[in-house]
Formats: structure tokens, C-alpha cells, sequence
């Protein structure tokens, strides 16, 4: 087995987010955004190069013109691997992703190579920036998926399920509670295929949005190893308020910003969108201001009252999350909302749009703080970083991160980490010394910082969740100690 392939099972192993291998530099993996030296020496120069030579064999030319990116399969795993030249030597960052063009070159064989993309670095990416998102599905497909949903999420609306899932040879699925639960329907495989087959093409599959009578939904149809799926998230009628998210009243203050960045984090299916949307809805009841969202695809309809709001879907109306933005900032906006920054080009137009006198509200896949100011600056080539740490400082605001776990009496519920940036926090930024994060934000309770650990301590006291369950989302298990009376 190559080298490098035993160091990315280390990496999955040890349930880290990315691996760093760098000439003249141990090897470190990433994990909950920090960097965590491996037990190994430094890597030698001689060493890397033969690391990454069955990569890199025939592409001198464009790894010379910026950073080289090439999927790595290992058991139908991808790992997303950016090759760039650095100082030192060479630098590879691999990450665990499945986008949908190194899936699409990755065969049987264990290595597949795509073609150099050098701004798309995430592995949530799933096209290239300046390529258009093919449009949503046509009006057929989107009455045949209508006609196999309806049934179901009619039942599943009833039994107050999150996510309705529909797969060949199987029986629909709904998620309730947070758990997987199978539904008294039927699905024909052959109807499924006529709603899903060719949707490959569309980047992997086809997002769109439909309304079903008894609810409205946000569905992705795709192919897989063993035939057809449709996964249907189920959008509430109305945007629930904060409160009834179970979010504190302090966060309702990120709205009262004129400028600048907020950035809503958490892992997938944490309730980012739906708390971008609590967000939206509290500015419209403060003040009159011109809001345009972006959106893959729209959710939540909003019912205007003082705000002008102008919602726009990725492949009805905008081509890309980047097209759309650069569009937006013709469109005299006082708020954007972005459903996701998702590539280097969408970060850099997201912080040119909050620094010229615009609120930008946008979601970001990370793990935390720290995560979501690394995964930013980690966008950007090594001698941008230092131009970004300040842009950064200057024009994010509100750092919000979100985990939903499950309720003690069925249902789930929210913890958050709310890290306003305070002059120490941007100063933190700035300097790159994100490892003093935490205790600013443990020390930093009346600037309005609440750690996640408080959360989770205060849902813990009263009863709301388990000590288990906020066990696995705790980073600092000391600080859930000593904040939680019912682990003492």
C-alpha cells in the first residue's frame, strides 16, 4: 500500500478532518480546527516527492501555476488532495469529501486523477465556481418525484419526521427524533428510476424545491451503488422563531449590525438554514431593509413586513453562490444571505461585500470557532493568508455554532457556542492565534461569548439531555465538569 494512503487511514482513524504533510515539517492532523502533531519525524523532502509523484507525474506545469488538486479513492472513500509548492518545499492538505467531479473520474482503481481545479479546496464543494449549476429539474420530473412523495410525507408530516428518504429495494425512511424510522408505504423501484435516472449528469444529482400540500420540501435526487434515492428535507410552513428553536434571546442581537460577516456554523442537518431564517425573520420586525438571499434551493417563504426580501434559488435564478453574490452587490442590498460559502471564490466576494457596508449572513460547514476562521483562511493560498487573518478581523462579527441533540423526552434540541468578535477576538484573528480562542471565549461572558459547554451544561441541569449525549459534542470535557452540576 502507497505511504501516503497509510497516512489517510491514520487520518479517518483518528477521526480527524484533514492530515498537513509538509517538507521539513512533522506531519499534523487537524482535528475540531486545531492541529495535532503526529509521532513521527519530519517529513523529508526526497520523501514527499515520492509521496505524491503518482499524482503529480506529467503535471509539473500547472502544480508550478497554483495549488493541484486530485482525488485519492481508498474504499470508495474520496480524499479530497490539494499538492502546492510552498517555501519549504511542498505542502499536501488532504481532506474526506466525496465531490462530485473526483467521483466521477474515481474507477475501480485505487488512484483516479481529475483535472487541476485550484480554487475549490472543501470537500463540500460539489462544482467548479465558474461553471453554471445545471437548472432544476423540468416540470415532469418535478410532478413524477411530487407524485412518489406525497404519500409518504404526508405520513411522515404527521409523525413530526425531520427528513423523509426513499432508496431502491428498500422501504421509505423518515427521520424523527433524530432517528431512522421506516414508514408503512411503498415505493415502485421502476417509478423511482423514472424520477431519478440521468440526474447523474446534473453534478451528481438534482436539488430542487416542491410543495406537496400537506408540507413543503427541500429534495436531492440521486443514483448509488445499488439503484435510486430521494432524500426530502421537510421545511416548516412558517419561520419558527427563535425562542421556539430553543436559541438564546441574546442572539437575536446579531441582527442589530449595519455591516459586516456572521457566519452560522455547525455539522450537516444542525438547523443552520432554519436559524439564518429565525435571523432574517427577527430583522424584518426591527428595521426596513433590502434583503436578498441565495439559496440551494429556497426554503423557508418569507412574508415581509418592514423588509423588502428578494429570495433567489441556485439553477432557477443564479447559476452559482458566487454569480448570485456578485449579482446582489448590483442590486443595492443592505443584507445578503448565503445558504453556504462553499469555494475560495464565494469566501473572497463574501468578504469584499462586508466590508463595503453590507450585513452578510452565511453558512459555513465547521465544527466550531476556531474551525470556521481555519476553514476560511485555509481557503486561500499560503501568501494570501496573512491579507485574509486581517480582512477577517475587520469585518466578521458574530460567530454562531449549532448542534442538535436528542431530547430526553423525544424530539432534539440546540446547544450553541455565541462568540461575538471583540476587539480581543479580532486581534486573536489578526495574529493567527486562534489556540487562545477558548479561553477568550470562556473568559469572556460579558462581552456576550457563550461556550458550548455552557450550553450543553444548561440543557444538562435541566433535565433536557443526557450526560452521554453531550459528551459527544463537548470539546473541553473539563469545563462541561465543571459547569454541570449533574456531572459532579
Amino acid at each position: 500500500m502507497p505511504a501516503i494512503e497509510s497516512l489517510l487511514r491514520v487520518m479517518t482513524l483518528r477521526d480527524a478532518e484533514a492530515i498537513v504533510l509538509e517538507t521539513g515539517k512533522v506531519p499534523n492532523l487537524r482535528r475540531r480546527g486545531q492541529l495535532e502533531a503526529m509521532a513521527m519525524p519530519a517529513i523529508e523532502s526526497a520523501m514527499l516527492d515520492e509521496l505524491v509523484k503518482p499524482y503529480v507525474e506529467g503535471k509539473d506545469a500547472e502544480l508550478a501555476a497554483g495549488p493541484l488538486m486530485v482525488p485519492i479513492t481508498i474504499e470508495r472513500t474520496v480524499y479530497v488532495t490539494t499538492i502546492e509548492r510552498v517555501a519549504s518545499g511542498l505542502k499536501v492538505t488532504a481532506r474526506k469529501g466525496t465531490p462530485a467531479k473526483a467521483a466521477a473520474t474515481a474507477g475501480p482503481a485505487p488512484v483516479a486523477a481529475a483535472a487541476p481545479q485550484p480554487k475549490i479546496e472543501h470537500e463540500h464543494e460539489h462544482e467548479h465556481e465558474h461553471e453554471a449549476r445545471p437548472m432544476v429539474a423540468d416540470d415532469a420530473r418535478r410532478s413524477r418525484i411530487a407524485r412518489v412523495l406525497s404519500p409518504i410525507v404526508a405520513q411522515a408530516v404527521e409523525r413530526g419526521a425531520s427528513d423523509v428518504f426513499v432508496s431502491t429495494g428498500q422501504p421509505p425512511r423518515a427521520r424523527i427524533a433524530g432517528k431512522l424510522e421506516t414508514m408503512e408505504a411503498h415505493v415502485d423501484d421502476a417509478e423511482l428510476a423514472a424520477c431519478v435516472a440521468g440526474t447523474a449528469a446534473h453534478g451528481g444529482g438534482i436539488d430542487l424545491s416542491l410543495d406537496l400540500g400537506s408540507a413543503r420540501v427541500r429534495v436531492n435526487a440521486f443514483d448509488h451503488l445499488a439503484g435510486f434515492a430521494i432524500a426530502a428535507r421537510i421545511i416548516k410552513e412558517r419561520v419558527p422563531a427563535l425562542a421556539e428553536l430553543g436559541l438564546p434571546a441574546e442572539l437575536a442581537q446579531v441582527v442589530d449590525h449595519r455591516d459586516g460577516l456572521v457566519l452560522v456554523c455547525g455539522p450537516t442537518g444542525s438547523g443552520k438554514s432554519t436559524t439564518c431564517a429565525s435571523l432574517i425573520d427577527v430583522l424584518d420586525g426591527k428595521r426596513a431593509a433590502h434583503v436578498i438571499t441565495i439559496e440551494d434551493p429556497i426554503e423557508y417563504r418569507f412574508q415581509p413586513r418592514r423588509c423588502l426580501i428578494h429570495q433567489r434559488e441556485l439553477g432557477a435564478h443564479v447559476p452559482t453562490f458566487f454569480d448570485g453574490l456578485r449579482a446582489a452587490l448590483r442590486e443595492a442590498p443592505d443584507v445578503i444571505v448565503l445558504g453556504e460559502l462553499r469555494d475560495r471564490e464565494t469566501l473572497a466576494a463574501a468578504l469584499t461585500a462586508a466590508e463595503t457596508g453590507h450585513l452578510v449572513f452565511a453558512t459555513l460547514h465547521a465544527p466550531n470557532a476556531i474551525g470556521a476562521v481555519d476553514r476560511v483562511i485555509d481557503a486561500f493560498p499560503e501568501a494570501q493568508q496573512r491579507q485574509i487573518r486581517g480582512q477577517l478581523a475587520a469585518c466578521l462579527r458574530t460567530i454562531v455554532t449549532q448542534f442538535l441533540l436528542p431530547r430526553t423526552g423525544g424530539g432534539r434540541v440546540a446547544a450553541i457556542e455565541l462568540v461575538p468578535v471583540t476587539t480581543a477576538v479580532a486581534n486573536i484573528i489578526r495574529k493567527g492565534d486562534l489556540h487562545t480562542l477558548p479561553t477568550a471565549i470562556q473568559s469572556g461572558r460579558e462581552a456576550g461569548m457563550i461556550p458550548l459547554e455552557r450550553s450543553l451544561a444548561k440543557l444538562l441541569d435541566a433535565g433536557t439531555v443526557s450526560a452521554q449525549a453531550v459528551r459527544k459534542i463537548a470539546a473541553d470535557h473539563d469545563l462541561l465538569a465543571a459547569l454541570a452540576g449533574k456531572l459532579r
